[in-house]
């Protein structure tokens, strides 16, 4: 272990800062200098590849600028060129001369002289030609054998674009040339004469000399253009001969050694032509400038290393009293003297630390204090309500005693009385639990119901509709007593004549125990319901026992079922008061057998 407890706190200190400092930095530093590393090779790779993205958009802009040159050429003043161009086409040397110089002077006018333009020709069906500018030293049969003139006699009046990489006239030959031939095959609608099997414009693209500026920055490597097929259509340092035959020029970026040296090949291409625009690098080049950065932070780091071990060798003495001190002050703690004070000294750190140590005694102290009175405030209230039990058992034993004497006196009525009562004191009294059936609860509400109705006289019946499941739910206890007291004392106190009815259903839903609790008394305005949904008595601010009761029963269903459960009154007054209950169905779970 890096750490032993025999050590002393020097030996100690230096050894958790080798373990704890030295060694994670220098494993982030190594982290962080392959993370520069490839930081610096992705950004390397970004200026190729936005050195390549310029190159394709200048390509493709002189693509399009040929292209529309060319149509100009071919269909300005209503084909007048072409027209001129067809009249070329004829063994009268003196009228070919003139049309020639006519058509000379149209090119001049139509083209704005440009550098860029190298020759514009046109090629007749009868194998003979009339140039502009410069005569094309291409042979007539690579010429017309090209990719680009078969297809635009494929597709008349459509313009095509092919690529040569030297110059295809006597003038601008040097290692960078890239010519752009253009070349429109114009049809019976335009060369009405039908003697023309080609009008071409040839040009001399900018993207040589760019791909020759940017290939004099090492850290950009060699770059050529190739076609959809890998065909090259320009490579002036031959950037092929550096590419084994098994590389895929389909993928965007791709590595490979060649010789021990390793290459990166960057690969984009232009969207107009399809034409794919490669560099090729070594990443020698790429890493050169990481590797003097590597280097510099390699120093850096064992500098501060050195002098943070000289800055320790000096601060050290001057913490080891005070942390000294503070161990001996938690010891003693520890063997139970809470009355301890640590003298502060040393850094201003390690003082904050022994007056934090010295606040932490003090409030331990404090809190203990204050958990042995309320041990004591628990233990008396412990007492008090083993007290408060007595009371509630006499009144239980005293009503089984009343119940004994009627049955022993015949008086079987007074007997029901005690024995309905003593359920209802019962349940109220019980402790073990806020829980039971809904067949105990109504059960409980079977001798309610006989209480009232003799001190009501029978001035009122009560129908059951309850589905056979419900009876097994587990319900809260005395939730429907309070409902239809409030039925009976509030709802039937109006009622001359006609007989008070109360109606209780139940049933499953959806999940959930639904009770409903209808009368037939006088209902409730508004504001009566809310009275007695707040516990609140006929009058503003007065309590009943009713309405407290049913204040009751909401808090005790929102805090056993909280949103899940639904409490709600519905009153018309002189016609009737309906009380929704609707609570989350629980079963009691079976015993293990």
């Amino acid at each position: 272990m890096w750490m032993n407890k025999k050590q002393n706190l020097k030996a100690s200190y230096y050894n958790s800062f080798f373990a704890l400092i030295v060694i994670p930095i220098l494993f982030i530093i190594l982290l962080s200098i392959l993370i520069i590393r490839t930081m610096m090779v992705d950004s390397a790779v970004s200026n190729i590849r936005r050195a390549q993205d310029n190159i394709a958009s200048a390509l493709g802009g002189e693509v399009k600028d040929v292209s529309l040159r060319l149509s100009h050429f071919v269909y300005v003043n209503d084909n007048e060129i072409i027209k001129n161009a067809a009249k070329t086409s004829t063994k009268d040397v003196a009228e070919k001369y003139r049309y020639t110089k006519i058509l000379t002077e149209s090119f001049h006018y139509a083209m704005v002289p440009v550098q860029d333009i190298l020759s514009a020709v046109f090629y007749m069906k009868d194998g003979d030609h009339t140039y502009m500018k410069d005569d094309i030293t291409l042979d007539i049969g690579e010429l017309k054998a090209s990719d680009w003139y078969q297809e635009a006699l494929a597709e008349p009046n459509v313009v095509k674009v092919g690529f040569y990489d030297r110059s295809v006239t006597n003038s601008r030959k040097n290692a960078y040339t890239l010519t752009i031939a253009a070349g429109l095959s114009p049809g019976m609608n335009v060369d009405r004469d039908g003697v023309i099997e080609m009008a071409a414009l040839f040009t001399s693209s900018q993207t040589g000399r760019m791909i020759k500026d940017y290939n004099k920055e090492q850290v950009l490597g060699s770059t050529m253009i190739t076609d959809q097929s890998g065909n090259v259509i320009f490579d002036a340092e031959g950037t092929m001969d550096l590419l084994p035959g098994y590389i895929s020029l389909n993928q965007r970026e791709f590595q490979y050694r060649t010789n021990g040296i390793p290459y990166m090949g960057v690969v984009t291409e232009e969207p107009v032509t399809g034409l794919r625009i490669i560099s090729v690098v070594a990443y020698e080049t790429l890493t050169r400038k990481f590797n003097r950065t590597a280097a510099v932070i390699v120093a850096v780091t064992l500098i501060l290393f050195a002098l943070f071990y000289r800055f320790s060798s000096y601060f050290l003495k001057s913490i080891i009293d005070p942390i000294h001190f503070t161990v001996e002050g938690m010891k003693r703690v520890e063997e139970g003297d809470l009355l301890v004070h640590v003298e502060p000294k040393g850094q201003p750190e390690l003082r904050l630390m022994i007056h934090s140590f010295n606040r932490m005694t003090r409030r331990l102290k404090h809190l203990m204090q204050e958990n042995e009175e309320q041990q004591q405030k628990k233990h008396e209230a412990e007492i008090r309500a083993l007290q408060s039990q007595i009371n509630p058992h006499f009144l239980v034993n005293s009503l089984n005693s009343i119940r004994f004497i009627a049955q022993m006196s015949k008086y079987e009525s007074i007997a029901r009385m005690a024995e309905a009562l003593i359920k209802i004191l019962s349940c109220s009294f019980r402790s073990n639990g806020g829980f039971y059936t809904f067949k105990e609860e109504l059960e409980i509400l079977d001798g309610y119901i006989y209480l009232m109705k003799i001190r009501y006289s029978d001035g009122f019946e009560i129908n059951y509709d309850i589905e056979e499941g419900c009876r097994s739910c587990l319900v809260p206890r005395l939730i429907l007593q309070p409902v239809v007291e409030n039925s009976i004392v509030h709802g039937f106190s109006g009622l001359m004549d006609e007989m008070g009815k109360l109606w209780l259903t139940a049933h499953e839903e959806d999940g959930l125990l639904s009770i409903e609790i209808r009368d037939n008394g006088k209902g409730m305005s508004e504001e009566e319901i809310r009275r007695i949904m707040k516990g609140e008595g006929k009058w503003e601010g007065q309590k009943d026992h009713v309405s407290i009761g049913i204040t009751n029963v909401k808090t005790r269903l929102a805090l056993n079922y909280g949103q899940s459960c639904y409490f709600e009154m519905e009153s018309v007054e002189g016609r009737f008061t309906k009380t929704s209950i609707r609570i989350p169905i629980r079963r009691k779970e079976p015993e293990n057998q």
